[in-house]
């Protein structure tokens, strides 16, 4: 049994078994250029701000991107800026954006260089992970989302963006801890940046997606909440429960093909063989899942007596009830789930409602989340539930 945490205002930790997909090789499309070449073009006409040093970022990955895979509890690509401290150790970059960010230009002078407020979030390290490293969270500055394919797949820009040195501030043991800028501290400066976390064959599984539900092809889920997909080819008729076949991409770029039908994954993800499984939005108000079976982990439908045994628990309390035990990743309904979550240390959870952003959270409400541990020392942070702020 591998060890889960659960992400709240304290750390809590139980047992569970998690498997792990295999990130496939893929490449980036090219993104549409007009709107960054026009970005760029402007950029060049401008000078760091006073006691600013520019600097350069790097290509920026995605959970599925990286290795091992790392799925934070909002999307977060990482990467690089070029050197700026110890030339010997790496200076990370960071972009975190909340599920529901659209395509558009934001001023990140909105998040008040507080990685607790902000939405659309740009921060780093430098001498990441040594007793040098200092971090640096965006002042001000223009964040382009100008392709959105996924909330884990996105193409943007940065342009005039102002990094300034910070420390870490109250609240320090959310999810989402703060940070306050240092007076006199240091002071870095981004002219221009593109970043592309977009793959060849990547979807949204999300109910509703323009990807979700393409002729001939199936957007399987590669992450516990479902909003990050790699489409397969579904060249058969087979469905629920049945026997499958999956052929791997004969050539890099090109998709996998199953002889399941559409809609359906062939997948060995919750079960030892492959069977084909239909895919499932888990936060939809109707999953569509066949009778008999839920919308389980990685987006799929499977019977609960397949997904208990192997550590997944079940409880019969609706949202906002008592739970009958501390901790549960499924209470609540088909269409209204959430996980039992024991907040205040009583020995029964309270079943609180799933979400995947922050920005679907109520008013005096948080976003936790569930961190289930990944094979090679990977992490899934994307399984989120709404709770009540300032516990």
């Amino acid at each position: 049994m591998s060890i889960r945490n659960i992400g709240f205002r304290s750390w809590r930790w139980s047992a569970v078994l998690c498997g792990a997909l295999t990130a496939c090789a893929v490449e980036k499309p090219e993104p549409g250029q007009e709107p960054l070449q026009d970005l760029e073009q402007q950029a060049q006409k401008l000078s760091p701000p006073a006691g600013c040093t520019e600097i350069t970022m790097g290509a920026l990955a995605n959970g599925i991107q990286l290795s091992p895979v790392m799925y934070g509890g909002q999307p977060t690509y990482q990467g690089t800026f070029s050197a700026f401290g110890n030339p010997a150790v790496a200076d990370t970059a960071n972009i975190r954006l909340d599920v529901n960010t659209a395509p558009g230009l934001y001023d990140l002078a909105a998040g008040g260089a507080n990685l607790f407020t902000c939405e659309q979030c740009v921060y780093g390290y430098q001498d990441a992970g040594t007793t040098e490293q200092k971090l640096f969270v965006a002042s001000s500055g223009s964040l382009l989302l100008a392709l959105k394919v996924s909330p884990q797949q996105t193409v943007g820009a940065l342009t005039n963006v102002t990094l300034r040195e910070s420390v870490a501030a109250p609240p320090l043991s959310a999810p989402y801890k703060g940070s306050a800028v240092v007076a006199g501290g240091e002071c870095k400066w981004i002219r221009f940046a593109t970043w592309s976390t977009a793959r060849l064959g990547g979807c949204d599984p999300r109910q509703g997606s323009l990807t979700a539900s393409l002729p001939g092809q199936t957007c399987v889920a590669v992450n516990y909440a479902a909003d990050d997909g790699t489409l397969e080819r579904s060249q058969g008729t087979k469905t629920q429960g049945e026997a499958c076949t999956y052929t791997p991409a004969a050539v890099s770029g090109d998709l996998a093909t199953t002889d399941c039908a559409q809609g359906y994954a062939c997948s060995d993800t919750v079960t030892e063989a492959r069977q084909c499984l239909a895919a499932c939005d888990p936060m939809a108000a109707v999953p569509g899942c066949p009778s008999g079976t839920v919308c389980g982990v990685y987006g799929l439908c499977i019977e609960q007596s397949v997904l208990e045994p192997i550590g997944f628990a079940f409880d019969p309390a609706l949202i906002g009830e008592t739970c009958s035990v501390g901790f549960a990743e499924f209470c609540g309904t088909e269409g209204a789930r959430g996980a039992c979550v024991n907040l205040g240390s009583t020995g029964h959870g309270t079943c609180l409602r799933y979400a995947r952003a922050r920005s679907e959270c109520g008013a005096g409400e948080e976003l936790g989340f569930i961190g289930y541990p990944l094979s090679g020392g990977g992490y899934d942070r994307t399984t989120g539930w709404c709770y009540p702020d300032g516990l």
